[in-house]
């Protein structure tokens, strides 16, 4: 097989005109296609319903363009990780979770421990079924509208664009720039949302760190997501992780580090169950996205081939 690529003809400096022009468009679409945004705080179902419309048509109108602009002689759904050389369906699902589970053993733990059990106990019919439609809709944003989206948009179609011009290590690292940036439309609407705060009104500086640390984690998320993707060569995978990070959230090292003496015991606990965490994760991280996992054939095509070890 060539070694051919689906934009080796683009310049490297239009390449990342591109990338960026998709991360521009993508954040402007949540605005400028859901005008009720500027009226409305993000969580108010009027603006979620508009946004699934406007990055349905801003992802619409990236598939086209790669669709139309890539070489004619590329299965473009295939390098945007839409593949049917499928070996189970199950492996998708399975193995990406049970890694970034292995990630998560440390703070999953200490979720267990510290979980108040007790409301649950006697509350768990309410958190279960009384649920207004404006939960669901966050629901829906959360775990699958916007990890499907993100996951295309600066994922797939990025490292596609990428991949003509740098290698696969440097896309891995390069890619997740894209995604940190876009999210720092967050901190416009945090300042947004605190100017009309009356009693518990952040400073500037407090809302830039925390969207400085929120675009470090979107970072790391992202080098571990493009790595998964480029391993695996599906899409699946990629989405899978991210809405369980979506759901398992920042681990609370805050509350770890805020323990008094008398928890010297339950910190220590913690601390290990973080190392052996990492620990099982580093270890099966190659192990567990082997590309024979997840192909049926060896038909796989050279970006991924090159990780097939």
């Amino acid at each position: 097989m060539d070694d051919i690529s689906p934009f080796d003809y683009l310049s490297f400096i239009s390449t990342i005109i591109i990338c960026l022009t998709f991360s521009i468009v993508y954040v402007l679409g949540l605005y400028v296609l859901s005008p009720s945004s500027r009226r409305y705080e993000r969580n108010h179902p009027h603006v979620i319903s508009r946004r699934f419309f406007a990055v349905f048509i801003v992802c619409s109108l990236i598939y086209l363009f790669l669709k139309h602009t890539c070489n004619p002689n590329i299965n473009i759904n295939t390098w945007l990780g839409f593949r049917t050389n499928i070996s189970s369906i199950w492996i998708l699902f399975f193995y990406p979770t049970v890694l970034t589970l292995l990630l998560y053993f440390g703070p999953i733990i200490q979720w267990i421990d510290l979980f108040d059990w007790k409301y649950y106990k006697y509350n768990w019919k309410y958190c279960l079924v009384y649920h207004n439609t404006n939960d669901t809709l966050i629901f829906i944003r959360n775990y699958l509208v916007a990890p499907f989206t993100e996951e295309f948009v600066f994922r797939s179609s990025i490292l596609c664009l990428l991949y003509s011009h740098v290698s696969l290590f440097s896309a891995i690292f390069l890619s997740p720039l894209f995604f940190g940036l876009a999210h720092f439309h967050h901190m416009l609407e945090h300042f947004k949302q605190n100017h009309h705060e009356k009693h518990h009104r952040l400073s500037a500086m407090t809302i830039i760190l925390i969207h400085l640390f929120q675009f470090s984690y979107t970072y790391i998320f992202g080098v571990y997501s493009s790595f998964l993707f480029i391993r695996t060569g599906h899409f699946i995978p990629s989405f899978i992780i991210h809405t369980l990070c979506n759901s398992l959230g920042i681990p609370d090292f805050m509350n770890l580090i805020d323990m008094n003496d008398g928890q010297r015991k339950r910190k220590l606990v913690y601390m290990i169950c973080y190392i052996i965490g990492l620990w099982l994760f580093s270890t099966n991280l190659y192990s567990l996205t082997q590309s024979n996992f997840y192909y049926s054939n060896d038909s796989s095509i050279v970006i991924y081939r090159h990780w097939s070890s």
